[in-house]
C-alpha cells in the first residue's frame, strides 16, 4: 500500500509543474493505524524551502486522486487523515538533496571514519557536493569548546555522504 500511494505522490508532484506545487519533491511517506482510522504522513520540501501554501496545493491534489481512485481507497480505507509537511528542525536527512537548504545551519552528523568508528559531529554545515561521477561530501565546521581557555585550532571537517549514518539539523543554542 505505501508503495501504492508513493507513486501517486510522484505523480501528483510530476504534474505540478507550473502550479503552485512546483518546485517541491518527495522525501517519504509513512501510512499508519488500521483501516477504520488511517493516518497518511507525507513529507515534501523544496530546495529554498517547502512554503505552507505548496503543502496545502499537494494535500488537495493528493486528496482527489485518493477519493478518485476505487482500489486506492479500499486499499487506505474511506476514513483517512492526511498530512502533507515538510521535515521540521530534529527530523533526521533522507535524501542528498535536502543538505543544500542546510548549507550554513547547525547540524548534528554521526558518521563512520576510516578505521570503523563512529563519531558525533556538531557544527555548521558550510558546503555540500553532490555528485554522480565522484563521491558525494559535506563540509562542516565543528562548534568550538564552550569552556574558557585555550582554544585548539578547529578545522573544516569533509565527511563522504557514504560515511554519515545519521544528519540532523537543529537549533543553534
Amino acid at each position: 500500500m505505501q508503495e501504492r500511494v508513493r507513486n501517486c505522490v510522484f505523480q501528483i508532484i510530476a504534474d505540478s509543474v507550473g502550479t503552485r506545487g512546483e518546485g517541491a519533491y518527495f522525501i517519504d511517506v509513512k501510512v499508519k493505524g488500521s483501516l477504520k482510522s488511517r493516518k497518511i504522513e507525507i513529507l515534501v520540501d523544496a530546495d529554498d524551502g517547502i512554503r505552507i501554501h505548496q503543502c496545502a496545493y499537494l494535500s488537495r491534489r493528493i486528496r482527489e486522486r485518493f477519493e478518485g481512485d476505487d482500489e486506492l481507497l479500499d486499499l487506505i480505507g474511506e476514513n483517512f487523515d492526511l498530512v502533507v509537511s515538510s521535515p521540521g528542525l530534529g527530523e533526521p536527512i533522507i535524501l542528498p538533496r535536502q543538505y543544500l537548504r542546510h548549507v550554513g545551519k547547525f547540524m548534528r552528523v554521526t558518521f563512520t571514519d576510516a578505521n570503523g568508528d563512529q563519531i558525533e559531529l556538531n557544527g555548521h554545515l558550510l558546503d555540500v557536493s553532490l555528485s554522480e561521477d565522484e563521491r558525494s561530501w559535506i563540509v562542516m565546521m565543528p562548534e568550538k569548546n564552550k569552556k574558557k581557555g585555550h582554544q585548539p585550532i578547529i578545522e573544516e571537517i569533509r565527511v563522504y555522504l557514504d560515511q554519515v549514518v545519521r544528519a540532523v539539523p537543529d537549533a543553534e543554542i
